[in-house]
């Protein structure tokens, strides 16, 4: 299902790039428009091919010579490195925005007819037993994250959820009463304010088992790139009484790795932790089941470079797989508390005893207030998902944008490096569903 999902998507976006590129054309030609001077005037100044210039603005050269950004900075009064930094806010990967109406025209700023669309319509794609509504933009790569809204009507499921591939699976309901979660042999039924994590490697199906009320869904993973990669649709194994280190340590090499149809190298698996090199570790991956001596001190140094626990580790050496469910509820959930500062509270969502790939929660901000507004800035290069579920909000990307209004249903997705703002101008109080990649490290 995931993967009609994301054709579907795929689809309905033929000319979304694939690939980010910052796009210091478009930053050129807006910087030569606002002084006044004419292209061709502009390509005789810096004795550039007037042809070249247009492709270099036009911003369809997909490289670009260091010579050429010069030339065309130095006249215009442009750092390099801003220029650059600018051309990132201005790549539609970075700075994805869905509405449902057109945004209101800002006076006095006239629209550049070369540069990309500022926002998207907000698409909802009709499925046989439930909605989905995408957050984040059809881009798939090891930067980014798929989000979306999922509308599931009662007594409704979503069957054959299946990755194939080891990407964490996060969700939480906004919601609905009695949604049974069956994931890899076993059942959990979670409700309002609840999230839960799995891992999309195993089948799962999400229930709505209420009589009357359609349950909300918010959830979060990563499509992996399902042309390229081997995906295994029924992951099966046979558990096995004896403990095969050496099955355990290849699936630790295999875990690791961030290409999923293939391991890491001895070597850099070696790297990860603090004593082993890979003579030792190929030691242990050649241990015969009921054979040899184990040296648990190597185990527990593999295991502590690895981040991975004993107990899913000795799963792996039965040559079985972790399959248990993680499930929040409201008294587990932690609360970042900026009332006092910004007027607003973060009320995290993750499920305890995880090492969570992404930050999900739910974002409170007071009503409108004289507090000076917040500008927030990511330094980890994260991908960052808002998306407004009650109330209305006023967010700022970057620099160069002017602020956008998002109303109930409306999202953004962007890189939380460009710098953002957040505020509630109206009375009644916004309640955001957030989302980011990497987790939020409190």
């Amino acid at each position: 299902m995931y993967r009609t999902i994301w054709n579907k998507y795929i689809e309905s976006s033929p000319n979304f790039p694939t690939k980010r590129r910052p796009l210091v054309g478009s930053v050129i030609k807006e910087t030569r428009i606002d002084k006044g001077i004419r292209q061709m005037d502009f390509a005789k100044q810096i004795k550039m091919n007037w042809s070249t210039l247009k492709s270099i603005e036009n911003d369809h050269q997909k490289a670009t010579t260091v010579e050429n950004l010069e030339r065309c900075a130095k006249p215009l009064g442009l750092d390099i490195d801003q220029m650059i930094l600018s051309g990132r806010e201005r790549d539609p990967a970075n700075c994805f925005i869905l509405k449902k109406t057109d945004p209101t025209p800002t006076k006095g700023v006239r629209t550049r007819k070369a540069l990309p669309p500022e926002w998207n319509k907000s698409i909802r794609f009709d499925f046989n037993t439930f909605d989905l509504t995408p957050i984040s933009p059809p881009i798939a790569t090891q930067k980014d994250f798929f989000a979306a809204k999922i509308v599931l009507p009662p007594k409704r499921s979503m069957e054959n959820m299946v990755l194939g591939v080891h990407h964490q699976v996060m969700g939480i309901i906004s919601n609905g009463f009695n949604i049974r979660i069956s994931y890899a042999g076993t059942e959990t039924v979670a409700t309002t304010n609840q999230a839960f994590a799995l891992d999309g490697y195993f089948p799962h199906t999400i229930t709505n088992e209420d009589e009357d009320t359609s349950a909300i869904i918010y959830f979060v993973t990563k499509f992996p790139d399902f042309e390229h990669t081997r995906i295994v649709h029924e992951p099966s194994f046979q558990w096995s009484p004896a403990i095969d280190i050496a099955a355990g340590v290849k699936k630790v090499q295999r875990y690791k790795s961030e290409r999923k149809d293939r391991s890491i190298s001895v070597q850099h698996l070696a790297d990860l932790t603090d004593n082993l090199d890979a003579i030792q570790l190929r030691k242990l991956m050649r241990i015969k089941k009921d054979s040899s001596v184990i040296y648990w001190d190597k185990i527990e140094d593999l295991l502590g470079g690895t981040g991975i626990t004993m107990k899913d580790f000795l799963a792996w050496c039965h040559h079985g797989e972790k399959q248990n469910i993680s499930v929040a509820t409201p008294t587990a959930r932690a609360v970042i508390d900026y009332m006092s500062f910004y007027s607003l509270k973060i009320y995290s969502v993750i499920p305890p005893r995880i090492n969570p790939h992404y930050f999900i929660g739910e974002l409170m901000i007071d009503g409108k207030n004289n507090l000076p507004r917040k500008r927030w800035e990511r330094e980890d290069n994260a991908m960052i998902a808002v998306c407004v579920m009650e109330g209305d909000l006023e967010i700022k990307i970057g620099t160069y944008r002017n602020p956008l209004m998002l109303t109930k249903g409306e999202s953004i997705y962007f890189d939380g490096n460009l710098g953002y703002s957040l505020s509630n101008i109206s009375e009644p109080q916004v309640r955001i569903f957030l989302a980011t990649y990497p987790a939020i490290r409190f």
